[in-house]
């Protein structure tokens, strides 16, 4: 069998394992590198480089050490895309998952013995690098597709979308009575496109529905909401956006600072203003009445939800300004970010 050039153990293969793996490893293959991924790992055939992506549970753990363990092992770079270390609350399962017992230290010991770590941003980079100096900054980047991408359009509708699972509700709680008290006078072609985040149940009298946290405690009118589960993969979520406005709540927190503007990059590349808060990676990103609108208080949203609405000139031309910002964020022009880590 061929030694691959590289090869990335994947955690998963929702955004995470999409954006940092198979995107960036199948863009390399265009350039003759010869790369493959899998949830599994053939200790008996390693490639020159070998990406491990979040590994943290304790089987996927000891193939790491075993494999740092042997002659002539290969280059061995450990991805993380998230401050694991500070996880709201909120976010239940996965605030569960890493303060079991053994995650966070299997977590830093894998960094440790890496060769080298990439991250999506300088202020995650500031955290793991007291674990392994040697990180490098990897933005993340989408497919070029995307930039001539004409997305399916409610024509007789104005549609303000959010994307993501009950994990944000932190972020959601920032704009949850904003959005209420916004659809509550809104005129009538205005709807709330929700994907991801799962339907809640209808009522039924004598039911007990399980706990949506933001269309329950802000009282969201459920006339106005429209909902799509995830897709099967990412592609197709990308391509299932419709919105006419993105709303993209950031709540200030450690987690949040070090994430990437991803969901704002999303927007821009699909030619879609985006309201965001002013904070962190989504104020570094949206240019404030450029490519889309910063919210620095809540009375913020309901006045930027307006203007946008109420004016579709401002809508596409702050849209055309992002979609050309996004162009120097694709994977094809910036492979040569991963190449680098590769062949160091």
């Amino acid at each position: 069998m061929t030694k691959l050039d590289v090869f990335g153990w994947l955690a998963d293969r929702t955004g995470c394992g999409t954006l940092r793996i198979m995107l960036p490893l199948t863009e390399l293959r265009t350039h003759g590198i010869t790369a493959g991924w899998s949830e599994r790992i053939d200790t008996a055939n390693l490639p020159r480089t070998l990406i491990g992506q979040r590994i943290c549970n304790p089987g996927p753990t000891k193939g790491w050490h075993e494999v740092a363990t042997k002659p002539n092992r290969p280059r061995m770079v450990y991805e993380i895309d998230d401050n694991l270390w500070d996880i709201d609350y909120r976010s239940a399962k996965a605030h569960e998952f890493f303060n079991e017992a053994g995650v966070v230290d299997n977590l830093n010991a894998n960094i440790k013995v890496a060769d080298a770590v990439t991250v999506t941003t300088e202020p995650l980079a500031d955290l793991v690098r007291p674990l392994n100096p040697n990180v490098h900054v990897i933005p993340n980047y989408l497919p070029e597709w995307l930039l001539d991408h004409d997305r399916p359009r409610q024509h007789d509708r104005i549609t303000i979308g959010w994307g993501g699972s009950n994990t944000h509700a932190m972020d959601l709680a920032e704009v949850g009575p904003q959005l209420r008290r916004y659809l509550e006078r809104a005129p009538k072609n205005v709807e709330l496109h929700v994907m991801g985040e799962p339907k809640p149940p209808p009522r039924r009298r004598g039911v007990i529905r399980p706990h949506v946290p933001w269309t329950e405690e802000y009282r969201l009118p459920e006339d106005r909401i429209r909902w799509t589960s995830w897709n099967a993969s990412v592609e197709e979520y990308w391509r299932a956006i419709d919105y006419s406005i993105m709303v993209a709540p950031l709540r200030p927190h450690l987690f949040n600072r070090t994430k990437s503007p991803l969901r704002v990059l999303e927007a821009a590349i699909l030619g879609i203003p985006v309201i965001a808060t002013d904070y962190g990676p989504y104020a570094e990103f949206v240019d404030h009445g450029v490519t889309g609108l910063l919210a620095k208080t809540d009375h913020d949203w309901g006045r930027h939800l307006r203007a946008l609405v109420e004016d579709q000139a401002m809508r596409e031309e702050m849209g055309a300004n992002a979609r050309v910002k996004a162009a120097s964020w694709t994977i094809e022009k910036n492979y040569g970010t991963w190449e680098k880590v590769i062949a160091e």
